[in-house]
């Protein structure tokens, strides 16, 4: 029986500093091993700034179409934008997506950009996904294959969803009718298989079933189930923790989530859990062989450059 590796990350790093400060409380005091930084957003600074207490966390980049300005000018990347000069909000965007009405060679340009404002920075991103997911709908797709090969990252987030325990029901852990789970559950799986088999990825990313979703009462019983049951190979688990913030808080849809999910990341008897289970928790630098050894051993840094 193959062993059960696990990398837990955070989204949504830089986003405030509630957010950020929660992120590495729950890597320092709890099991979380990845995170992915925003870099568009007023406190992305702040969130790199912090990063230097914590030398094993791996910060890749969550790139952003959906949320604030973006970091080319305006009018470098006319259909990504409103006439204000700022991304289109989510639902805007993703009707855009799927009428095909965003170019291509703007969403490159700026991917490329919020990736080469990281590496400006002194970081090396080691892996990428995006914010609502945007670079997995079919028109943004292959920019997002490019932009990652131009700017050597190796590793993504895997597009496949999976449930444990199984719920029995076809087309995975989507939301809607059995049509649409199908063929989300095949898009993505296909995806992962094609277009983006050239990087490394996990085996698929951990989701929990619709129910399981809304169930905040429940939601600790759900995680653990989760970790119960994972079989063996190598997986993804997403997580949206944050503390707190005055200012910031009262206007996020989700920030009751991120308190109850940082307890969860901080909580012994998850931890207990997931070592019991025999998981071997790791970061996305552990899904490619370390690029150079230092005599003291393999490099935990961030993937700062040099």
């Amino acid at each position: 029986m193959s062993e059960t590796r696990l990398i837990v990350n955070a989204d949504d790093f830089g986003l405030s500093r509630g957010i950020s400060d929660g992120i590495l409380r729950a890597h320092h005091h709890g099991f979380l091993t990845s995170t992915s930084l925003m870099v568009n957003m007023p406190e992305s600074g702040h969130a790199l700034d912090r990063v230097s207490t914590a030398a094993r966390l791996s910060v890749g980049i969550h790139l952003n179409i959906c949320k604030g300005k973006p970091i080319l000018p305006p009018r470098n990347i006319p259909t990504l934008v409103d006439t204000g000069g700022a991304f289109h909000p989510p639902a805007m965007m993703i009707g855009k997506l799927w009428r095909w009405q965003v170019s291509a060679r703007d969403l490159e340009r700026e991917f490329r950009a919020q990736i080469r404002w990281m590496k400006m920075r002194g970081f090396n991103p080691t892996h990428a996904d995006s914010h609502h997911h945007m670079h997995i709908y079919p028109a943004a797709a292959t920019a997002f294959m490019r932009a990652l090969s131009a700017e050597g990252i190796r590793c993504v987030r895997a597009p496949r969803c999976s449930a444990w325990p199984k719920a029995g029901n076809l087309g995975g852990p989507h939301e809607g009718g059995i049509i649409r789970r199908l063929f989300v559950h095949g898009y993505r799986s296909a995806l992962q298989n094609t277009l983006l088999r050239k990087f490394h990825s996990a085996d698929s990313r951990v989701s929990l079933s619709q129910q399981a979703r809304r169930d905040s009462t429940n939601l600790k019983s759900h995680w653990m189930a989760t970790f119960e049951n994972l079989p063996g190979g190598t997986f993804e688990f997403a997580c949206h923790p944050g503390l707190p913030e005055r200012g910031f808080s009262e206007t996020d849809a989700i920030h009751l989530q991120r308190e109850q999910e940082l307890r969860l990341l901080l909580d012994p008897e998850m931890q207990g859990v997931i070592s019991r289970s025999g998981i071997q928790l790791i970061s996305y630098r552990e899904l490619v062989a370390a690029p150079q050894l230092s005599e003291e051993g393999p490099d935990h840094s961030v993937c700062k450059v040099a």
